[in-house]
């Protein structure tokens, strides 16, 4: 653990480096003595049953760290464009994906990774992964970074140029709704495990299942706003054909 508090901090500072911060710019969110969170997770094949995935999710913190145990295929990464791309086992590498702390206080600079575990198929055996989760302190304010606009620049040019990003997952790390980082992490978790949030968080849970509500009614009604636009440019479109007709029909 005290390895991998060391390599995930040397990694946050090469990233704030990157986009043009001071190498130190995300300590101020660690505790003196940061807690992390390491676990073996083992993910059973087919077998007689149900193999045991993990959906589309993001990490919540500001970086994560995944040792491929096994040789099985199975971890995916979704790309810009809505893709899920296959991250195989490397040996002596780890995956690194960046969490939802980091793309809030970033910006939007750096994008949390939208990854799933496919289950291994049945007789391919067991696949064992070891994720080490980076903490943060809970008591963290949401702060906007300096990150240089040159820099804010090359991310809206990558958007714009793919068309914008496809993701099959909700950016809930929103900055405004939550105060501090531990509250918006553990609003994730309720909200990713609802069964652990009926019995200990209810309170939370409808409060997570409220804007879950409000925010579909909103996309529907702009989808329907947009389709009544859309229809309405085309019977304007066609009266205004069908005036000309008459002008040149008159004209004759």
């Amino acid at each position: 653990m005290r390895q991998m508090s060391g390599i995930s901090t040397f990694f946050t500072s090469l990233i704030a480096e990157a986009i043009g911060l001071p190498a130190d710019a995300f300590d101020r969110f660690f505790d003196a003595d940061q807690q992390h969170k390491l676990k073996i997770v083992k993910y059973p094949d087919g077998g007689d049953g149900v193999g045991q995935g993990v959906g589309p999710h993001k990490d919540s913190m500001l970086t994560s760290y995944l040792l491929q145990a096994s040789a099985h295929r199975g971890l995916q990464a979704q790309n810009t464009a809505g893709e899920w791309i296959d991250c195989p086992p490397v040996p002596g590498t780890l995956v690194v994906a960046i969490g939802q702390g980091l793309e809030a206080l970033t910006g939007g600079v750096c994008a949390s990774t939208t990854h799933r575990v496919l289950s291994p198929a049945q007789g391919q055996g067991a696949r064992y992964s070891i994720p080490f989760f980076q903490g943060v302190s809970y008591d963290a304010r949401f702060e906007s970074m300096d990150v240089p606009e040159e820099v804010r620049a090359l991310r809206r040019d990558v958007l714009a140029l793919s068309g914008g990003r496809r993701d099959d997952v909700e950016f809930t790390f929103v900055k405004g709704r939550w105060g501090h980082l531990g509250e918006a992490t553990l609003m994730n978790r309720i909200k990713s495990h609802p069964d652990v949030g009926e019995r200990w968080y209810p309170q939370l849970l409808a409060q997570i299942r409220a804007q879950q509500a409000e925010e579909a009614e909103a996309k529907t009604n702009g989808a329907t706003s947009s389709q009544s636009f859309a229809g309405q440019t085309r019977t304007d479109q066609v009266s205004r054909r069908s005036k000309h007709t008459d002008g040149r029909v008159a004209c004759r």
